[in-house]
């Protein structure tokens, strides 16, 4: 009886984790492209002018700092300090005032999940123009999910194919008219905020493995008593349609940050010549 009971268990937590991968793998590939982008574009700001950087820090970096000291209040874990703006003095910063390891975990996700709201908000109510039709997400089932490289290619591929319909249709922009501008530099100051520090990454790093392995545990509880497919479809029915918003949140906000690179680019680009004549 053991054995068969141990078999089932392992069963289980196999599908789990195929669930895990088809539902969350293709979101997290997305955050990982977007904390690579913000961070480029901020190393690349700070080389083309430290008062350029300032200038666009004045909302992003606000932001960034609030959504910190929301998520140790709604944590409970209270706030003894906040700094929003980088000076002279030194770098913006958010004190608990309590430990909490639960509160430093969702404070540290907080940048994120602000910084892509305020960017979606300003490419779909501040920018004129600026859409992007509906693409096809992946359809990743049990199957799919049991291969990585699978859920991967198709996540890159619904990417790329999201990324370039938008930037397409940057041409299109209404460029004389004003909220255009100020959309973008919204985008682009809440972009250079988005970065995750290195005390956030650390944290979420950590975090990670064990927020897996809990969401890989309770969907294993769940399979114990079989009827994997149908449980995995009602599953995937019910979170579906949430991470797909999401997911479309998180690709709007690499968009508008990522076409901030190439401007900047040139920019350095054009220093670095003048500097060696």
């Amino acid at each position: 009886m053991a054995p068969d009971f141990l078999d089932m268990v392992l069963e289980a937590a196999r599908l789990a984790l195929l669930f895990f991968i088809a539902l969350f793998l293709p979101v997290m590939l997305q955050l990982a492209i977007l904390f690579g982008v913000a961070w480029a574009f901020r190393g690349l700001v700070y080389r083309v002018s430290s008062n350029l950087a300032t200038l666009l820090d004045l909302i992003g970096v606000p932001i960034h700092e609030l959504s910190h000291a929301l998520g140790f209040l709604i944590t409970l874990t209270g706030v003894d300090a906040i700094k929003l703006l980088i000076d002279e003095l030194g770098y913006a910063f958010v004190a608990p005032k309590r430990p909490n390891p639960l509160g430093g975990i969702v404070a540290s996700l907080a940048p994120l999940f602000a910084g892509t709201l305020v960017l979606w908000l300003a490419a779909i109510y501040i920018i004129p123009g600026f859409e992007v039709p509906y693409i096809e997400p992946p359809q990743l089932d049990l199957a799919s999910a049991a291969s990585v490289g699978t859920v991967l290619r198709e996540s890159v591929d619904y990417l790329g194919r999201f990324a370039r319909t938008a930037y397409e249709g940057l041409p299109g922009l209404q460029w004389d008219n004003w909220r255009t501008y100020a959309g973008l530099y919204i985008a682009f100051s809440v972009g250079l905020g988005i970065a995750p520090s290195r005390q956030d990454l650390r944290i979420f790093l950590t975090a990670l493995p064990v927020a897996a392995l809990l969401i890989v545990g309770v969907f294993t509880l769940l399979y114990l008593d079989g009827n994997v497919g149908t449980k995995f479809a009602a599953w995937q029915q019910a979170l579906a349609p949430l991470l797909l918003k999401f997911s479309t949140a998180v690709t709007y906000a690499f968009v508008l940050t990522s076409v901030a690179i190439p401007i900047f680019l040139v920019v350095r680009l054009f220093q670095v010549v003048r500097e060696g004549e």
